[in-house]
């Protein structure tokens, strides 16, 4: 009895530490980016985890007016719902496998032509939320690069850019960017803070201030996600 529990014990290590111990590229480049990992709250959980749900309070400056945001974002798949509420006006962004598209408070819902939706869905792989959870799981698409002195950067599939982190010594995530269609975004992240089971971000804005917000909500779990979107006819 004791030699099958030992050796459950060990399938368990073993299975724990998988994962981002398996990333690929410069071994400095993946000790930062594990080091990142444990300071947001391991490895482990951000693997395992298929959802987060988000809420932020920020400030969009076009038009400018104070936002609030709701976000459910699946992990494992490609499903998203993104509600902003201004004091103006409100949009929604969804997606699936399958189709893309907004829908205003104003006006009739959009849907993302096949060329903006492939888009899209590359984007997915490689967002500041879906890459967290891709470089804990030891994705064995990414490969890791270090630019002296803490800047960590991300090739997909065929060399693919997928963007960069630049991680302080603590661990803590300072910058973050990535390409996205024909723009390149770049943010900047505040010190982190516990929210529940994990460390993230107190704040982020973009670089080009077009986007300020603080996290009211981050809730990292292993449910599946909870919506079922549906484009419009």
């Amino acid at each position: 009895m004791r030699i099958a529990l030992a050796a459950f014990m060990l399938s368990l290590t073993l299975l724990s530490s998988a994962g981002a111990q398996d990333l690929k590229g410069d071994e400095a480049a993946v000790a930062l980016v594990q080091k990142m990992l444990d300071r947001l709250g391991g490895a482990e959980i951000w693997s395992e985890s298929q959802m987060l749900y988000l809420e932020y309070s920020g400030w969009r400056s076009d038009p400018a007016q104070p936002v609030d945001e709701r976000a459910w974002r699946s992990l494992a798949a490609p499903d998203q719902k993104v509600v902003f509420e201004g004091a103006r006006s409100d949009v929604t962004f969804n997606m699936t496998e399958d189709a893309s598209w907004l829908e205003f408070s104003e006006r009739e819902p959009r849907i993302f032509t096949e060329e903006e939706h492939a888009e899209n869905l590359d984007f997915w792989n490689y967002d500041f939320y879906t890459v967290i959870h891709n470089l804990a799981r030891g994705d064995n698409r990414i490969t890791l690069t270090l630019v002296e002195p803490q800047t960590v950067r991300l090739k997909g599939p065929r060399g693919a850019d997928w963007g960069w982190f630049e991680i302080d010594a603590t661990g803590q995530p300072v910058r973050w960017g990535a390409p996205s269609g024909d723009e390149d975004l770049e943010y900047v992240y505040g010190p982190v803070r516990a929210y529940g089971n994990i460390n993230f971000p107190a704040w982020g804005a973009a670089t080009n201030g077009f986007w300020r917000f603080e996290y009211t909500v981050v809730d990292l779990s292993r449910d599946a996600f909870p919506l079922n979107l549906t484009p419009p006819e």
